[in-house]
């Protein structure tokens, strides 16, 4: 399984056209802040199955046609290509939050494959150019509560990388404005990390 992620067009409609054209991948990613609805008709051209939320830059007519192509994630879980995805909007983070764990309850999930935020969590690729930690504390205690596999997020753009904390693997590619994605591959239980920019 190989998983394109992209966060952060920003209105940047060709440059995320080029970022799809420009690997094979087997579902994609993303994490908001898309700001326009043709960039996100362009994100719905891809020619796999899609996981999204939304992004703090978002309005409600990006979550409504997200969620009429069925691949809006927020506050919800759903199986995307044998992975188990869950994820929190950056639009409302914390009612987002609320509804995904009342959902997983609901549907007596005990780990989510992937989670997909737009926000970071707290102490994890989350630096500003100011030096400031500018991660969700809810956002980190949510990802050790559920402990996926992944954990993918944007929105700080200065912060592009990835870690490993525990059986967690996260991932920020920085901002697809720029030309920045990560590929990720799922095999065997093993997650390989790799960032990209066009």
């Amino acid at each position: 399984m190989r998983a394109l992620h992209v966060s952060d067009a920003h209105c940047n409609t060709s440059t995320l056209k080029a970022i799809l054209d420009s690997e094979s991948y087997d579902v994609v990613l993303a994490t908001g802040d898309y700001e326009c609805l043709d960039t996100v008709e362009a994100l719905l051209k891809a020619p796999t199955p899609i996981a999204s939320v939304t992004g703090n830059m978002d309005h409600a007519s990006i979550s409504r046609r997200l969620a009429e192509a069925g691949v809006l994630v927020d506050g919800r879980v759903k199986m995307v290509e044998g992975l188990l995805v869950g994820g929190v909007s950056g639009m409302d983070p914390a009612s987002s939050l609320r509804s995904l764990l009342d959902r997983i309850g609901r549907e007596g999930v005990s780990r989510i494959d992937v989670l997909l935020t737009h926000h970071p969590p707290r102490g994890v690729l989350d630096l500003t150019l100011a030096g400031v930690r500018a991660g969700l504390e809810s956002l980190r205690k949510l990802s050790e509560t559920l402990s996926p596999k992944l954990h993918a997020f944007g929105h700080i753009h200065e912060s592009p990388g990835y870690e490993v904390v525990g059986d967690v693997a996260y991932v920020n590619p920085g901002p697809a404005f720029e030309g920045r994605y990560a590929i990720i591959e799922f095999k065997e239980g093993i997650i390989k990390i790799s960032l990209h920019r066009i």
